[in-house]
């Protein structure tokens, strides 16, 4: 009686790409951008369940429900966004449609100062990886995403979701299912991002970087790189999916909605019921997130959100990036007491954003600048380029 009136709910995300499970009840799911059928149902369905709430099904797929007595019924819920690669001849073709030419020059000057300061090397697994490599990088991913929340004093959902990915991107990877995009800095990760691949569509799932080197503006290299392996592979879509992010409206090219989809067997009428009341009630509930949108209330949300979801915590802390202040100078006393420090300890780890910083400024390889310790200044310390010096004070 139960399973009459009790939605089995399943996240087509999760299940579909992430535990590759045939989703039930669909006959047949078509893309309907690629015009290609990315699923079939080949055996007749057991109606051992017969009320079903599939959630973030993006619209662009069409699911089919042939089976007798079955009805499909569907709400939009959120926005989702992606990029039509399929309409661009190249990265080239589709960084001129969408940017500047100013903002292409800026790309490209991230990327070079990039190289310029530090020994880069992009890699992307797909298809293999070493079982040591993968337990390294996600080591090494876990804690920048880990860094950078804390950094921003808020909670991260996928980090508890950690176990999870760390279980299912080593197969998919290695069966051409995922995607793990790196960049190295000296052979050690500074920005991982972990996409999922089907049918020709890839989709933008976790990334992140080394907040130390902000100053590159490194999420929008890896970016490129993406794209180009993308064409070099036959991606068609690019889909970044949730989200509305300033960084993501400035990427994009199509919007699409996701759908609650609720599917359900007629023969029952307590079933009947049951699905009806759902589709009432999330419909009358995306209607007035719409109308609160209209009224900016969305803002006060996102607001509400982040108070309720922040690090508890770390709220309480202040943030170290305002205690270090910068002093250019043209030179130093003769006299002065410096001891030369490695910026690779850890106990100097605060260091690493100015530093980093520093060089991205006047465009100096790290192998050529020297950081100092002042002797009778214990809180400060000298950043020795080519050309420039800077003092740097921890307050």
């Amino acid at each position: 009686m139960l399973n009459r009136i009790k939605p089995k709910s399943l996240d087509v995300l999760s299940a579909s790409l992430e535990r590759k499970e045939a989703l039930p009840v669909y006959n047949t799911i078509v893309n309907t951008i690629t015009n290609s059928t990315i699923y079939e149902r080949k055996n007749s369905m057991e109606n051992s369940d017969y009320l079903y709430c599939i959630y973030d099904f993006p619209d662009y797929l069409k699911g089919l429900v042939t089976q007798k007595s079955w009805k499909l019924q569907t709400i939009n819920t959120y926005k989702g966004s992606l990029i039509l690669l399929k309409n661009y001849k190249n990265t080239d073709a589709y960084l001129k449609t969408k940017f500047s030419a100013a903002r292409r020059s800026k790309f490209r000057t991230y990327q070079k100062r990039l190289e310029t300061c530090f020994n880069i090397q992009y890699k992307t697994y797909f298809g293999a990886i070493d079982k040591a490599d993968y337990e390294s990088l996600f080591e090494a991913f876990y804690e920048m995403i880990n860094k950078r929340f804390l950094e921003k004093k808020i909670q991260n959902y996928d980090l508890l979701r950690w176990h999870i990915y760390q279980e299912i991107a080593y197969p998919l990877i290695n069966n051409k299912e995922a995607a793990l995009f790196v960049i190295y800095s000296n052979k050690k990760p500074i920005s991982i991002c972990l996409n999922l691949v089907r049918n020709n569509t890839i989709y933008g799932y976790i990334r992140t970087y080394d907040v130390d080197y902000s100053k590159f503006y490194i999420g929008f290299t890896d970016f490129i790189k993406q794209l180009h392996w993308c064409f070099e592979n036959g991606i068609e879509i690019f889909d970044l999916l949730k989200g509305c992010y300033p960084y993501k409206n400035k990427l994009i090219d199509t919007q699409y909605n996701f759908q609650k989809h609720v599917i359900y067997n007629t023969k029952s009428f307590l079933t009947v019921l049951s699905a009806n009341i759902i589709v009432a009630r999330t419909r009358a509930f995306y209607s007035l997130v719409k109308v609160l949108k209209k009224m900016n209330m969305n803002v006060f949300y996102h607001k509400i959100m982040a108070y309720k979801y922040r690090n508890r915590a770390l709220s309480r802390l202040d943030d170290d990036s305002k205690k270090v202040s910068i002093e250019n100078i043209p030179k130093i006393n003769s006299n002065e007491n410096l001891l030369k420090i490695d910026l690779n300890d850890e106990a100097f780890s605060c260091l690493k954003r100015p530093v980093y910083n520093f060089l991205y400024t006047n465009q100096d390889s790290i192998d050529a600048v020297e950081v100092f310790k002042f002797y009778n200044e214990p809180n400060s310390f000298l950043v020795k380029g080519k050309k420039q010096m800077q003092k740097i004070t921890l307050n």
